[in-house]
């Protein structure tokens, strides 16, 4: 039987994937959310009170998680007007057509929650659920994670440091250190060992 394992996740990290769930009146919806794999059948999320998402899974107590890497359908489910052809239907399920893996869950726990940062406060359900059934579409599933990325773009900040106004410089430095915090946040060790050499360097 396959497991997160399976399709390129690591136990402890937090991956960006659309998340498929169905409206009151049956029509598909999708979002992108951060989903962190708790083990090999386990993932948790944090859902904002005001989304459709939020709503739908207080409900409907199941979701589908989609892994793909397709831009647009990540600024389409972000806009809220991916079309309802790019859905398909698995079972009970809405999964989204063309993802390189997706897997269908049933909550287990939910929990309310405030959170307060400088946006303001806000509700968040923190969900656990357990995996139902994983379906590879492909042999090579590459699920996203936000630390490589940004360990990328630290880098090219890092090759032009030396060569840029000081204004420059310092809006360099301010953005490598908002991705060490992202880095440090979604990452594994072995990204967080690479951001600290990155900050490191800087402090030579």
């Amino acid at each position: 039987m396959l497991d997160l394992y399976s399709v390129g996740m690591e136990r402890g990290l937090l991956y960006e994937v659309i998340v498929t769930t169905r409206n009151p009146d049956g029509t598909p919806n999708a979002a992108p959310i951060g989903v962190i794999c708790k083990e090999d059948r386990e993932v948790v999320v944090y859902l904002h009170e005001g989304s459709k998402t939020f709503d739908n899974v207080r409900r409907e107590k199941s979701f589908c998680v989609n892994i793909l890497r397709d831009p647009m359908v990540f600024v389409e489910s972000t806009l809220g007007n991916l079309d309802s052809t790019k859905f398909q239907t698995h079972d009970q399920d809405l999964s989204i057509k063309g993802a390189e893996a997706f897997f269908t869950v049933e909550v287990t726990r939910e929990k309310l929650v405030q959170r307060q940062d400088h946006l303001g406060t806000s509700t968040l359900n923190v969900v656990n659920a357990k995996v139902l059934e994983v379906v590879k579409n492909q042999e090579h599933v590459h699920p996203l994670n936000r630390a490589i990325y940004g360990i990328i773009e630290a880098l090219v900040y890092l090759s032009r440091i030396d060569i840029v106004s000081e204004d420059e410089k310092k809006a360099y430095l301010e953005k490598i250190s908002e991705t060490s915090r992202v880095v440090n946040k979604v990452g594994s060790e072995d990204h967080k060992k690479a951001m600290k050499k990155i900050i490191e360097s800087l402090e030579k």
